[in-house]
């Protein structure tokens, strides 16, 4: 399953429901206000940052990927949740 993650904080309801159906080997791609928990989301499986998240510089373990891979990574690792608050 692919997850894309655009809250701000890990401590509110929506990052809790988040991490109630996040399973290991799950992807998870930060957008938008998501790059800012990106370092401290618990990752346990891969991770990476849709470029033009914030912050401007990603945390080091985590790529950054375009539109094109997005769709890729969507394609191949469906279904995908969305959450935006």
């Amino acid at each position: 399953m692919l997850h894309l993650i655009a809250f701000e904080t890990l401590d509110a309801p929506l990052a809790e429901a988040c991490l109630a159906l996040y399973r290991d080997g799950d992807v998870c791609v930060f957008a938008d206000g998501g790059g800012l928990v990106a370092a401290a989301f618990p990752l346990r499986g891969p991770g990476y940052v849709l470029e033009g998240a914030a912050p401007a510089r990603p945390p080091a373990a985590l790529e950054t990927i375009d539109h094109d891979r997005f769709v890729a990574l969507m394609a191949e690792h469906g279904p995908v949740t969305s959450w935006y608050p």
